[in-house]
């Protein structure tokens, strides 16, 4: 056990400046605390490995699925501290398996009593609560100006790498390990900090890869603070439930996010944006540019009814009422995708502002190659194409979208739809189809000749106006008796 040593040297260098150097070699150890103005440098050959030992693990107050609570100390924590700096090309080693182990499994004595020690001074807990206070492999508490370059973090007990309350973060050609059956094995999450960079990392996660949350519920909103500021370029991504996601634990809000130049491999879901009623805050303003994602389940989700039913009556709109605007998609190819997105808002508070720009999606993959739902929402029957529900404007331009089957795109419960320079190919037409939507607009579209383009249906469906498209439009009109169509 190097714990002692490590953590003397440590604190020598904290407040007064200086490097502490981990040779190469493994030393293993309990969790550390790294200080202000230290760097922390560990070696080429270097493995900082922690300790199989739940009792070595101090109970620590923290974040934790977005609420504030007790749980473990995390393995490596830079908590209340400034201009820190953890780099070198070592690994950084959770031990992760033995704590994998309690997941599903009847605890022993101890830490039975440690986890019923949580629970009596934890004020919160809901049935995604399942032993989440495992410690993280490194977290960023309270913290700025924290730079964390070249390392390998593997094997986390919980989250890998938790950026939490601060400001003024780099995480930049970095490693993230961890296997697929790691529970809640996040990559990266950031949570209700600002001005964040991740560039030109790897990340292969069992959970979510990069995420961005802001605290759960009413207590998040209390706290109020948002994840914002944030950047994410020159990242690849494989494996994971989601290459980038937002929530669900997002009622501090999350705004102002770019992200590109990215792939995403064998992601279950590719870009991701999850919440639900009670959640409350608001998402806007991000931007997803430049992006290549291959084998994954469903590349674009953005769903308001996480663990929820899909079909539902509007509820009255509170501070509880979540809100998602100003989402924007460019310049994104996604091969060899089963679904090709589901977008679907509240009826009492729809998305707004969801626009594709120059995106190429080919969603021929077999349904059957995962047993994945695309989005989690209960009562959604998985299609190949392009799902939106309850939207208050939804733009494309210069989008294609290939499927085995019709239709390619379904529209139902929204307000205004554009289409320009539309390429679909599907199954039997027609390859388009809207319900109860009150405006369509199609322009510079390839259209088919063997068959009708648009199916339109609903009473709420109300103009569809087709300019300077290629083909000759044939529109099958079924229930919809306002529907005014303007063709020139």
């Amino acid at each position: 056990m190097n714990t002692e040593a490590i953590q003397q040297a440590l604190d020598d260098r904290a407040g007064i400046g200086g490097t502490v150097s981990i040779p190469p070699g493994e030393f293993v150890t309990g969790p550390l605390q790294v200080g202000d103005e230290t760097t922390l440098r560990i070696e080429n050959g270097a493995t900082l490995r922690f300790v199989e030992d739940y009792d070595a693990f101090p109970t620590a107050e923290s974040r934790w699925e977005g609420w504030d609570q007790v749980g473990f100390h995390p393995c490596l924590w830079v908590r209340d501290a400034e201009n820190v700096e953890i780099t070198g090309k070592g690994a950084v080693d959770g031990s992760g398996e033995y704590w994998w182990g309690f997941y599903d499994a009847e605890y022993p004595e101890g830490l039975a009593d440690r986890l019923a020690e949580f629970a009596e001074r934890n004020e919160y807990q809901d049935d995604v609560s399942s032993f989440t206070l495992r410690p993280p492999l490194l977290q960023i508490y309270d913290s700025e100006n924290v730079t964390v370059s070249g390392i390998t973090l593997r094997n986390s007990p919980f989250w890998n790498t938790h950026v939490v309350y601060s400001a003024d973060v780099t995480i930049h050609d970095v490693s993230i390990e961890n296997p697929a059956d790691a529970p809640n094995g996040d990559g990266i999450d950031v949570d209700s900090s600002r001005f964040v960079r991740i560039s030109d990392t790897y990340i292969n996660a069992g959970d979510d890869v990069i995420c961005l949350k802001s605290g759960k519920d009413e207590p998040g909103r209390e706290v109020g603070e948002p994840a914002r500021n944030i950047t994410v370029t020159n990242c690849t991504v494989e494996a994971g439930h989601g290459g980038v996601v937002i929530g669900s634990e997002m009622s501090g809000d999350v705004r102002d996010v770019t992200v590109s130049n990215c792939t995403f491999t064998e992601t279950d879901r590719g870009i991701r944006i999850k919440t639900q009623r009670g959640r409350g805050g608001g998402v806007e303003d991000l931007h997803f540019e430049n992006i290549v994602m291959r084998t994954v389940a469903c590349p674009f989700v953005v769903n308001g009814y996480y663990f929820t039913p899909l079909d539902s009556d509007p509820q009255p709109v509170d501070e509880s009422t979540p809100m998602v605007r100003n989402v924007h998609f460019s310049n994104i190819t996604a091969r060899d995708v089963e679904s090709a997105a589901f977008l679907a808002g509240l009826p009492e508070r729809r998305l707004e502002g969801i626009t594709f720009s120059d995106v190429r999606i080919d969603a021929t993959r077999s349904l059957d190659a995962t047993d994945l739902d695309p989005a989690m929402a209960d009562g959604y029957e998985q299609a190949h194409g392009l799902f939106c529900k309850s939207i208050a404007d939804v733009s494309l331009s210069d989008v294609t979208v290939r499927t085995p089957d019709a239709p390619a795109m379904r529209f139902e419960d929204t307000d205004r739809v554009s289409l320009d320079g539309l390429s679909v190919e599907s199954g039997s037409p027609p390859p388009l189809e809207i319900e109860d939507v009150g405006a369509t607009r199609i322009r510079g579209c390839v259209l088919p000749d063997d068959g009708p383009f648009l199916r339109a249906d609903g009473e709420e469906t109300r103009t569809i106006s087709l300019r300077g498209n290629h083909g000759s439009p044939t529109i099958d009109v079924d229930g919809a008796p306002t529907l005014e169509i303007d063709r020139q």
